[in-house]
């Protein structure tokens, strides 16, 4: 949503700190002592949950004494499916005076993955590269969390995306959105990302495709297996791409609450709501609140000159007055639209839009789930919408089940009783292997 989203091609290779038990090629865990929490049914189990060659193979009232592998000492923590960023940009974390923090996609997986955030869904980098670095993560392995991309933005002619200096897909025309989608589809993206956006931020405005080339990116995108996320400004945006056929639409609009009909649109249409709360809101809350960037993880993870920006540089900014003023008329009006799809059912999924103002790879999701509880979902839903649910999204199981990836997060204190907790990282799993936090660090 926000019109700063500065997207810069970065090949940083930069890594996060961490609890290493075993060596990185070992795949054979018992963790025991630990509650066992499956947001997907809000369960929460005792026993001793066993990972064979990267995968749960079963929870056991103790460990077998023929199991091949390393038993964990967890008495007292805490065990989640790890976390998913279902919408980001792997440039790095913008400052609000001088240069960004340039992470590169390798240097965003590193700090995704230090926070526990083991997924991190692109959309929107330069294509050749997020998608070359997709496909070399996937088939060399190597540290950090996993990339998901979308590549391009598909936009009107100097519609939103257009304005970075990145080549993307531009498509005016119905014509031009089959033949541009279905060349991207042959590259293999995760999904397929479309502006479709007729908000004023602070009374500027970028033009949009209209509803007929819309419909045909998204039917484009289904004819070849792909799911369609569609960026949006207006409820009526919502329900265009909704009916049109979106499988997700990202950012939540404002002020106005959504209209009486659009719950029952997204429901019948299965359209899921990524609402990036994070991203339309926290950058004024820091400054209305700058203890916000205390917080022990958040230090962890961002040099301090940068955090200190923040603190100091932000207000003084005249070119960012308007997009903090557009936020501030969004905080509450969005956390309670949010609350009512939630309440009415609406499936959610957690997104950062990272690489803009506020907002930091990795780390924000965490906000991101305390905003979604501040808008009235519960501990559990908030987790689903960052773990169960975001799987789904991305055809892929990880969690704590018999056959899922054993890519977990092992907290200090329960996420349920205080999502915050999520913050309380004691250790990651990535299928299996107990990540080397520290090893991670380098972007430091």
């Amino acid at each position: 949503m926000t019109r700063n989203c500065f997207v810069l091609v970065a090949t940083l290779a930069v890594v996060a700190p961490g609890l290493s038990t075993r060596s990185v090629t070992a795949q054979d865990l018992a963790l025991s002592g630990a509650a066992i929490l499956n947001p997907a049914d809000e369960s929460m189990r005792h026993g001793v949950l066993l990972i064979e060659n990267g995968t749960v193979s079963r929870v056991a009232e103790a460990v077998p004494p023929d199991f091949p592998g390393e038993t964990l000492d967890l008495a007292g923590k805490f065990i989640i499916p790890a976390l998913a960023d279902m919408h980001s940009h792997t440039f790095g974390n913008m400052s609000p005076a001088g240069m960004p923090q340039l992470l590169g996609p390798p240097g965003t997986a590193n700090a995704a993955l230090y926070t526990g955030v083991a997924f991190v869904l692109d959309l929107f980098s330069p294509e050749e590269m997020i998608l070359s670095f997709r496909d070399r993560q996937r088939a060399e392995g190597g540290q950090g969390a996993q990339i998901f991309a979308a590549g391009p933005c598909f936009t009107a002619t100097n519609g939103h995306c257009s304005e970075y200096g990145i080549p993307t897909r531009i498509v005016n025309t119905p014509e031009e959105a089959r033949r541009e989608v279905a060349d991207l589809a042959a590259a293999g993206p995760d999904v397929v990302k479309v502006v479709y956006d007729h908000q004023s931020y602070g009374g500027r405005t970028f033009p949009t495709i209209d509803l007929p080339t819309l419909t045909a990116v998204l039917e484009t995108a289904r004819e070849h297996g792909l799911r369609a996320i569609v960026h949006v400004g207006t409820w009526q945006d919502i329900r265009d791409a909704a009916l049109a056929g979106a499988s997700a639409v990202t950012h939540t609009p404002g002020p106005d609450p959504p209209p009486p009909d659009l719950v029952e649109i997204l429901l019948h249409a299965g359209t899921i709501h990524i609402p990036t709360l994070a991203v339309q809101s926290e950058f004024a809350r820091m400054l209305d609140d700058p203890a916000l960037l205390d917080d022990p993880l958040l230090v962890e993870t961002v040099p301090a000159a940068l955090l200190d920006a923040y603190r100091t540089d932000a207000s003084a900014n005249p070119q960012l007055e308007g997009w903090l003023a557009f936020q501030r008329t969004l905080m509450e009006p969005n956390l309670a639209a949010v609350g009512a799809l939630a309440a009415a059912g609406v499936p959610m999924l957690t997104g950062t839009d990272g690489g803009n103002f506020g907002v930091f790879q990795g780390y924000s999701v965490h906000r991101e789930l305390e905003l979604l509880v501040d808008a009235g979902l519960s501990s559990w839903a908030a987790l689903r919408a960052a773990t169960t649910e975001a799987a789904r999204f991305l055809d892929r199981r990880w969690g704590v089940e018999p056959g899922d990836e054993a890519t977990l997060l092992v907290l200090d204190a329960s996420p349920v009783d205080a999502v915050a907790n999520t913050k309380r990282v004691h250790a990651v799993i990535q299928a299996g292997v107990v990540v080397d936090r520290e090893a991670l660090r380098s972007w430091r």
